[in-house]
């Protein structure tokens, strides 16, 4: 009975993400750059306020949108994951990711308008760090 619930929870949390709304545009500021891809793991974030590196080259522009259900940490994630796919491999957050406020919500539960999490990040690539 426990190994069932124990693979159940990853199920359910994949079902989950796949059920908000969720999405992320892009857009390109260097079409020069030529990096291979880089495992989501391995990009680096930048969080605001953070000292960001000296020399590195600015890739593209991230935006995500997501219902207010979604996990800061998985926003994050996805900016991580399609930076990665571009060749950055760190990025900037800039400002912190942005919830509804108290006037979004009181819509959502009156006239089931959507509550939307919004956030930014720009993909850099940094040079000489591995």
């Amino acid at each position: 009975m426990k190994s069932r619930k124990r693979l159940a929870w990853p199920v359910l949390s994949s079902l989950f993400l796949l059920v908000s709304c969720f999405s992320l545009n892009k857009s390109l500021l260097s079409r020069r750059h030529q990096h291979l891809p880089v495992p989501t793991e391995e990009v680096y974030v930048y969080s605001p306020g953070e000292e960001e590196p000296e020399n590195y080259e600015k890739i593209a522009i991230l935006y995500a949108k997501s219902d207010e259900l979604v996990a800061e940490s998985s926003i994050i994630d996805k900016f991580r994951e399609e930076s990665g796919k571009l060749g950055a491999n760190a990025i900037i957050l800039k400002g912190e990711l942005v919830g509804p406020d108290t006037g979004d919500r009181v819509a959502n539960a009156v006239f089931g308008t959507p509550s939307e999490r919004r956030g930014q990040a720009i993909a850099i690539y940094v040079s000489g760090k591995k």
